[in-house]
């Protein structure tokens, strides 16, 4: 029972933080990224910025030379972005997904779909967790009604194939994954 109440407490305040690949921004620098706004808080999306460019803007600013904290930010971002847009994770995440095809020995290509991917499953953790506005909450997409494409396996081939420094990102991504599948099994139990 006590470690039933603890790992309930670690995974509380772990809620309270927000789910890291969504809610903590990472220091870029001067790094060229998507646009953004310098705000406190996880949300800093520009209203001005085309969405229409967010796939291939993204693409773009993932160079295989691009560091891995411009990358989880560029990927965070993206995520965010197209939290709000019908149809948007998934196009970013078949470019993604495509890219990956075309460069299959890069491991950073394998990671940044595999990022992306969960960086996507938890922007449905921001509309369960109530962490938007009212009127935000109404535009919210990404609800974490579906899975969508599973980031795990792509983030171990790329450690697989040498990427440096993953472990600790797919750590990250983790604990708020499996709440995530424990999620849809209990979904998917209650509607039987």
């Amino acid at each position: 029972m006590f470690k039933q109440t603890i790992l309930f407490l670690i995974s509380a305040m772990a809620a309270l933080a927000g789910p890291p690949l969504v809610c903590h921004r990472i220091d870029i620098g001067t790094a060229q990224s998507l646009p953004w706004r310098n705000v406190d808080g996880w949300d800093g999306v520009d209203s001005k910025y085309n969405l229409q460019n967010l796939a291939s803007d993204t693409l773009r600013l993932l160079e295989v030379k691009t560091p891995l904290k411009v990358r989880m930010e560029t990927l965070r971002r993206a995520a965010i972005y197209s939290a709000r847009t019908e149809g948007l994770a998934d196009k970013v995440s078949a470019q993604l997904l495509q890219r990956t095809k075309r460069n299959e020995a890069e491991p950073m290509m394998w990671f940044d779909a595999g990022y992306f991917a969960e960086a996507v499953r938890q922007t449905g953790f921001i509309y369960r967790y109530d962490m938007l506005s009212a009127a935000d909450r109404k535009a919210w997409i990404q609800r974490g009604e579906k899975p969508n494409v599973d980031g795990r396996p792509l983030i171990e081939k790329a450690i697989r194939l040498g990427g440096k420094g993953l472990e600790p990102v797919l750590a990250m991504a983790e604990e708020y994954r499996q709440a995530d599948l424990k999620f849809q099994s209990a979904k998917s139990a209650a509607l039987k």
